[in-house]
């Protein structure tokens, strides 16, 4: 019996690391699926990175709010974060004049700390394979 209940848990363990949570259970139908945390984060950087020509860092990133969507067939995932991000030098510059790339974003800096918290909604298409 006790082999049987370790082999139980090694096979459940090795399903865990195996499987892929970024696209497990995202068929047709299920509600639940949402891009991963690693597609949410680099997503994010991508937006800051094409924002911000100060060189930044994010210290933190929440998910505060989420919704699925469908609109003309495709499946969208809507998703309301806060990132709070490092920055080096005087102030958070923009690569262009008043930062067209965050216009619809809370940006609010603390120059004394060298601090940004960034408050914004992110959206995804489900495509073929993840998110996009």
């Amino acid at each position: 019996m006790r082999v049987f209940r370790r082999l139980a848990i090694i096979i459940n363990f090795m399903t865990l690391v195996f499987s892929s949570p970024g696209h497990a259970g995202c068929n047709p139908g299920y509600e639940s699926c949402e891009p991963s945390a690693h597609e949410v984060r680099a997503k994010i950087e991508q937006l800051f990175n094409a924002a911000f020509l100060t060189p930044h860092s994010i210290v933190s990133l929440e998910k505060l709010d989420s919704r699925h969507a469908e609109t003309h067939g495709r499946k969208i995932f809507e998703m309301r974060f806060l990132a709070v991000i490092n920055y080096s030098g005087d102030k958070l510059i923009c690569r262009i004049a008043l930062c067209p790339d965050m216009h619809n974003y809370l940006v609010e800096t603390d120059e004394a700390a060298k601090k940004a918290t960034i408050a914004g909604w992110l959206f995804f298409e489900q495509a073929e394979r993840g998110w996009r």
